[in-house]
């Protein structure tokens, strides 16, 4: 994705989401096998030997090597879900955040004996772990509450369709340029109370009805936010440009020149159906679209990680108030 000032912006950090996702479903897979991830097996008469790889061992390995459990950086910055955590927890306890495993490698037969001990105490701490009461509870409670965040903006948004017979839709993704990409946390809340608390009295927020904020950060994009506004689609069209006006707004104004953006609208073309864009009350096809996969967009990270932000990292415009039932009914869609 290409910003205005020509410098590349991913609106998420699609590889981590993937490799997370891998991670979560091999501690799956782990959790189901049996027996030993290891066994010691001899080599020469010389008493060297190398471990003998299970289909526990294979997974465990491939766990290690995605390197999580030593990425401090993004271990105070996340949360993980609960698979990938225990993954991350046991592999530390075991002291294995540093160890390759090399198939052919031989050595003393004590020093093998060991790793093998080592492994497989790992994955059975895995196992143990994951059968266990406390962790269906964290399992459950961390699925209830990225749920309850999906429910709670599809509710919003149905409330603002309650009261607007039409909504212009627009995404932005606002951060901040690489050289700046250190700006903390507290900063960027700041930048972006600012640019919120300025729509009293700044025209181009004039007819705005509502907005949904999501607090990210990327290794190299640093602290961004991903941002859903709405405006009275009878009053506001051209949401490109709008949007557009947007993001210089939070480039040149409230970061000065520390910003960056990038205009989702600009590229809806590219989809067959992408939930932004000018969508009626009466088009439920659009609006499915904009439940389920505008909306998800802003909480897809929380998934298999969720940030651990200073107060809250996600956030709304206050819920309107449901229109006159008197007043003049909607026409309904044609069949």
């Amino acid at each position: 994705m290409v910003l205005a000032n020509g410098e590349e912006q991913g609106a998420l950090d699609i590889g981590m989401l993937c490799m997370l996702k891998r991670a979560s479903l091999l501690v799956q897979d782990l959790i189901k096998t049996e027996g030993d991830a290891f066994t010691l097996e001899a080599v020469d008469d010389d008493g060297n030997s190398r471990l003998h790889w299970n289909l526990p061992g294979v997974l465990l390995n491939k766990l290690i090597k995605m390197r999580i459990s030593r990425d401090d950086h993004l271990n105070r910055l996340y949360t993980f879900e609960p698979y990938i955590a225990l993954m991350v927890d046991q592999v530390k306890a075991a002291r294995l955040c540093g160890v390759t495993l090399v198939r052919k490698m031989r050595s003393d037969r004590d020093e093998v004996e060991h790793y093998v001990q080592q492994l497989n105490s790992c994955v059975e701490g895995i196992r143990q772990e994951a059968r266990s009461k406390s962790f269906a509870r964290k399992l459950k409670n961390y699925q209830r509450s990225s749920n309850k965040n999906h429910k709670e903006l599809t509710g919003y948004v149905d409330a603002l369709f309650e009261r607007h017979s039409r909504l212009l839709v627009l995404r932005v993704d606002l951060g901040y340029q690489k050289q700046h990409c250190r700006t903390t946390q507290a900063e960027a809340k700041r930048d972006r109370e600012h640019l919120l608390r300025n729509k009293r009295s700044n025209k181009l927020f004039d007819d705005m009805v509502g907005y949904i904020w999501k607090l990210e950060h990327g290794p190299e994009k640093g602290f961004h936010y991903h941002m859903m506004f709405f405006f009275d689609g009878s009053k506001v069209r051209e949401d490109i440009t709008k949007a557009l006006l947007i993001g210089r707004y939070w480039t040149e104004l409230i970061t000065k020149g520390r910003g960056v953006y990038y205009n989702c609208n600009a590229d809806k073309s590219r989809y067959k159906s992408c939930g932004i864009g000018m969508v009626d009350h009466r088009d439920s096809p659009m609006r499915d679209t904009l439940n389920q996969l505008a909306i998800p967009y802003l909480t897809k990270t929380d998934i298999y990680m969720k940030l651990q932000a200073i107060g809250r990292g996600l956030g709304k415009m206050e819920r309107p108030s449901l229109k006159d039932p008197r007043g003049r009914p909607r026409a309904l869609l044609a069949a």
